[in-house]
């Protein structure tokens, strides 16, 4: 397997594009100087240092898409948080709520009582996006 190249990326933004999943923006890393770029129905190239809509999308080997997560990733996590719960009594509402109708939104509605543990969640999601971040830059053979 190649060596992954190191390149000035704002891993933040990476973390933003893969959670983004809205049709209608697409997300690049410009490969030769790690800035991200968003493409969306406003896009301005000279934002973009004079770059085209049309040359970012045509140069897939300079201008790697960003793939948006789907769902399934955000149930997955909360899953996993689930069962890392200490509290027995916690850690049941959670998994119930995962099991009900609209689980997210229960998933929330349990974790909105409890801002320590809400806390708790927010890192444990940041962490795991930007794991996915990491892990997706590697794939393209860049050391974020």
């Amino acid at each position: 397997m190649k060596k992954a190249e190191p390149l000035p990326v704002d891993l933040m933004e990476v973390c933003i594009a893969l959670e983004s999943g809205d049709a209608g923006h697409r997300w690049y890393l410009d490969t030769e100087n790690g800035e991200t770029i968003l493409v969306t129905g406003e896009y301005n190239p000279e934002e973009y240092g004079n770059r085209s809509v049309e040359e970012v999308e045509s140069n897939p080997e300079r201008y790697r898409r960003i793939p948006e997560m789907d769902g399934a990733h955000v149930l997955e996590d909360m899953r996993t948080f689930a069962a890392t719960c200490a509290d027995m009594k916690l850690k049941e509402s959670l998994e119930m709520a995962l099991l009900a109708p609209r689980p997210e939104r229960r998933f929330r509605s349990v974790m909105g009582w409890l801002p320590d543990t809400q806390k708790q969640w927010h890192a444990f999601r940041q962490t795991r996006i930007e794991q996915r971040a990491k892990a997706w830059l590697h794939e393209q053979g860049i050391a974020a």
